[in-house]
């Protein structure tokens, strides 16, 4: 295993980051600022500049929403369609710059390069994996910045592992993160993470309901919390917002939301709606989880603040922690041997 700082064959460049550079074509994955402004506004020298974002992260929203518009950006269906929704549900500002997206299994040239993009599974929502190859030479390189070998989409890292073991790939790249080996403070999958709030609900009766603070930046797992409530006969309520995107997600659920009168005229209960107010959870507190930014009960894995709640900005860099397990010796031989080969190299 080998750190950053290489080339491999004058072609992919690591440092912070994954580069792929020829002639007039400079694509970047998942760019630091300062890779991002040494490119493409110091030198602003290629014809074709490309960013590939495969992972939800503060850096890279907030390239999306300050690039220069000559600048393409790429990301999956999964992710172009859930920033969609996140601007039309107001839950964040409008982005200008959208890009484009990569379908999933079908090579791309991009500039001087052929990309083909994998769904892949990091815990957060619309993560790829990417076999790049230069088209001249056929110099090929995989790459994943952070993904669960054996999660709950096991068959997505299967599927991207064999297409890249038959790529003839020099190395296979990801993030110095995988490699961190700290002791996981919280579970590390998703199964793992709705036992821990199962048993924290069963553990808890209040005069005042249950209190989560969720994010809605993972449809999945937030519709996932919701089974896990309704599993226990209780109502998860949330925010008119958050209610409106998950059910756009998962529409043949009856999605509970907090009423207000403005709210209320909104949402009918014929398309899919429940309000729930203010005298029901009084009277009934213990049958509702409520999504409460005052000091929750339950905070979603992928969000770690240590300023609380209040003003929360779904933009803001403590919502995207990741709940996947780190590469042990035993998981990274595993890895060598199913994407063939031994190169496994850190960004």
């Amino acid at each position: 295993m080998t750190t950053a700082n290489i080339k491999i064959d004058n072609l992919f460049f690591l440092n912070k980051n994954l580069i792929a550079k020829r002639d007039s074509t400079c694509i970047l994955c998942d760019p630091s600022i300062e890779t991002f402004e040494k490119f493409f506004v110091s030198q602003n020298i290629f014809e074709f500049q490309a960013v590939i974002i495969t992972q939800l992260s503060k850096n890279n929203l907030h390239l999306l929403y300050s690039a220069s518009p000559k600048i393409v950006f790429y990301m999956s269906q999964e992710l172009f369609l859930l920033l969609q929704k996140m601007q039309r549900f107001n839950l964040i500002p409008a982005i200008l710059n959208m890009g484009k997206i990569i379908p999933y299994g079908f090579p791309q040239k991009i500039g001087s390069f052929k990309v083909t993009a994998y769904k892949n599974d990091d815990s957060l929502y619309g993560s790829l994996a990417l076999i790049i190859s230069d088209i001249q030479t056929k110099t090929t390189v995989g790459y994943a910045n952070i993904f669960a070998l054996y999660g709950g989409h096991k068959k997505r890292a299967k599927q991207w592992l064999k297409k890249m073991a038959a790529s003839n790939m020099k190395a296979f790249i990801t993030s110095k993160a995988m490699f961190n080996n700290k002791p996981a403070q919280l579970p590390t999958s998703e199964n793992g993470i709705q036992k821990n709030f199962c048993k924290q609900l069963q553990n808890k009766q209040s005069a005042k309901p249950f209190s989560v603070f969720l994010s809605p930046w993972n449809p999945e797992r937030l519709h996932r919390f919701y089974e896990t409530c309704t599993a226990l006969d209780k109502k998860l309520v949330l925010p008119a917002a958050m209610a409106e995107l998950l059910h756009f997600f998962f529409p043949e659920d009856t999605v509970y939301y907090y009423a207000t009168a403005e709210v209320t005229q909104k949402l009918s209960p014929q398309s899919g709606f429940c309000g729930i107010n203010k005298q029901q959870l009084t009277e009934h507190p213990n049958d509702f989880v409520l999504q409460d930014s005052f000091e929750p009960c339950f905070i979603d894995p992928s969000i770690q603040s240590d300023h609380g709640f209040q003003n929360h900005s779904w933009l803001d860099e403590s919502n995207f922690r990741h709940a996947v397990e780190q590469l042990d010796e035993k998981m990274l031989a595993d890895l060598k041997s199913r994407s063939n080969t031994a190169n496994i190299l850190q960004c």
